[in-house]
C-alpha cells in the first residue's frame, strides 16, 4: 500500500477523485456527459431515468448543465485504464504488505533453556537478546542498572552504538572533537591524550546546557509575548484614533456641505424672488400700455367715422366730445427699470480666489493631523521586537 501511494501521490486522495459522485464508489464502467463530468454507466442511466419519470428536462446531476433532449453518453477510457492500474497497484501493495509482515522473525531469548521465549530487549553490554522474564531478573541486579538497552531487532541502531574501529561499546565522550568513543580510543585510538569524559558526566553538561538554552528561549518567549501585546495595544490604539479621526472630519465636512447648500439655496432663492417681482411689475406696466393701446384704436376708429359725417353741426358736436375725451385720457408711455445682474469675469475671479484661499487653509489644517501620525510611527518602531530584545539586554 506504500508502494501503491508513492506511486499515485496519496491513495486516499487518490481513490477520492476516482470515485463516482453517485455511488461514492470507484467508478465502473465509467462515462462521460456533454458537461464533461463522469459517472458510473449504470449510476447515470438511473439518475437520468428518475429526471424522465419526473418529466424534468436532462440535467446533469453536478453542475446542472442541460444536456438536451437526446444523450449520448462517450465511455471514457482514460479514466477507466487510470481506475484499472489503481486497482491493480493497490492490491499489489497489499499483498507486498501481507509478505513483509509474514517475514518478520521472532527473535528468541538468549537464556531460555528449554523453550525460548521471545525476546523484548537487548542488552548492548551483555550482548544478549530477552525476553521478559530474564529482563526483569537482568534489570534487577545492581551491577547492570546502567546497562543499555534497545529493542529487539534495532538493526542499525544497535550498529551506532558501536565503535566502528574497535567494535566496542561507546562509553566515552571527546570534549576535544565532539565525538563519541570507546575506552580504546581514549588509549590507543586517534583520541589518546585528549579531555575524555564519561557518557553521563557529557549527559549532564548537556542538560546544563540544555537548561540554559530553555532559559533563554523562556526570555526571548517572555520578550516576544510583551512586544507583540505592546504592538497589539498600538495597532489598537491607531484604529481608534483613525476611527475618531475621521468620524470628526466627516462631521466638519458634512457641516461644510450643509452649509454652502443651504447658502446656495438661500442665493438662488433670492434671485428667484427677485426675478418674480420685477416680473410681476413688467406684466402690470404691459397691461396698461395694452389697454391704452386699446383705447387709441377706438378713438382712431371713431375719427375715422367723423370724417364721414354729412351733418356739419354733428359733426362739430361730436368731434368736441372725442377731444374732451381724449384730454381726459393718460397716453402716455411708462417703462419699468429691469435690475440687470451679471457674473462677469472680475467677480468670477474674486469667487475663484475667496476658494482657494479656503481650500489652503483647510490643507493648513489638516497637515495638523498628519504631523501627529510620525510620532505614532516612531512610537510603533519602538515596539519592534529586535530593538525592544536588544534594548533588554536579551542575548
Amino acid at each position: 500500500m506504500a508502494k501503491a501511494k508513492e506511486e499515485f501521490g496519496g491513495a486516499g486522495s487518490l481513490e477520492d477523485e476516482l470515485s463516482c459522485p453517485i455511488c461514492l464508489g470507484l467508478y465502473r464502467n465509467p462515462v462521460s456527459l456533454s458537461c464533461g463530468h463522469s459517472f458510473c454507466k449504470q449510476c447515470i442511466q438511473k439518475a437520468l431515468g428518475t429526471q424522465q419519470q419526473s418529466k424534468a428536462p436532462y440535467t446533469c446531476p453536478m453542475c446542472k448543465f442541460h444536456l438536451g433532449p437526446i444523450l449520448e453518453l462517450q465511455k471514457n477510457f482514460q479514466l477507466c485504464s487510470i481506475v484499472e492500474a489503481f486497482l491493480a497497484t493497490t492490491s499489489k501493495g497489499q499483498q507486498d504488505q501481507g509478505s513483509a509482515e509474514g517475514k518478520k522473525e521472532m527473535v528468541p531469548c538468549d537464556f531460555c533453556l528449554d523453550w525460548s521465549q521471545p525476546a523484548v530487549k537487548t542488552c548492548l553490554i551483555c550482548d544478549a537478546s530477552l525476553c521478559q522474564a530474564h529482563l526483569n531478573k537482568h534489570n534487577a541486579k545492581a551491577s547492570q542498572q546502567d546497562h543499555v538497552l534497545v529493542e529487539v531487532g534495532a538493526g542499525s541502531t544497535a550498529e551506532e552504538r558501536r565503535c566502528l574501529e574497535h567494535s566496542r561499546l561507546l562509553e566515552c565522550y571527546c570534549q576535544d572533537d565532539g565525538q563519541y568513543i570507546c575506552v580504546l580510543c581514549s588509549v590507543a585510538g586517534r583520541h589518546k591524550g585528549h579531555s575524555i569524559i564519561t557518557l553521563k558526566e557529557a549527559h549532564d553538561k548537556q542538560l546544563g546546557e540544555l537548561s540554559d538554552m530553555v532559559t533563554q528561549l523562556q526570555e526571548h518567549k517572555s520578550t516576544l509575548a510583551t512586544t507583540l501585546e505592546e504592538l497589539q495595544r498600538s495597532e489598537d490604539q491607531l484604529k481608534t484614533n483613525m476611527k475618531t479621526v475621521t468620524s470628526q472630519l466627516q462631521n466638519v465636512f458634512d457641516k461644510m456641505k450643509t452649509e454652502i447648500i443651504q447658502k446656495e439655496k438661500k442665493i438662488l432663492s433670492d434671485i428667484q424672488s427677485d426675478e418674480k417681482k420685477q416680473l410681476a411689475d413688467i406684466t402690470k406696466v404691459k397691461k396698461e400700455m395694452e389697454q391704452r393701446r386699446d383705447e387709441a384704436v377706438q378713438h382712431l376708429q371713431s375719427f375715422q367715422k367723423m370724417r364721414e359725417q354729412p351733418d356739419i353741426f354733428l359733426f362739430f358736436k361730436q368731434f368736441k366730445l372725442a377731444k374732451d375725451r381724449i384730454a381726459s385720457q393718460n397716453f402716455g408711455v411708462s417703462g419699468t427699470d429691469v435690475a440687470v445682474v451679471q457674473l462677469d469675469h472680475t467677480r468670477i475671479n474674486c469667487y475663484q480666489h475667496l476658494m482657494q484661499d479656503f481650500m489652503g487653509r483647510l490643507d493648513s489644517l489638516l497637515q495638523d493631523v498628519h504631523r501627529e501620525w510620525p510620532a505614532l510611527t516612531r512610537q510603533l518602531r519602538t515596539a519592534d521586537p529586535e530593538r525592544t530584545t536588544a534594548s533588554r539586554g536579551v542575548q
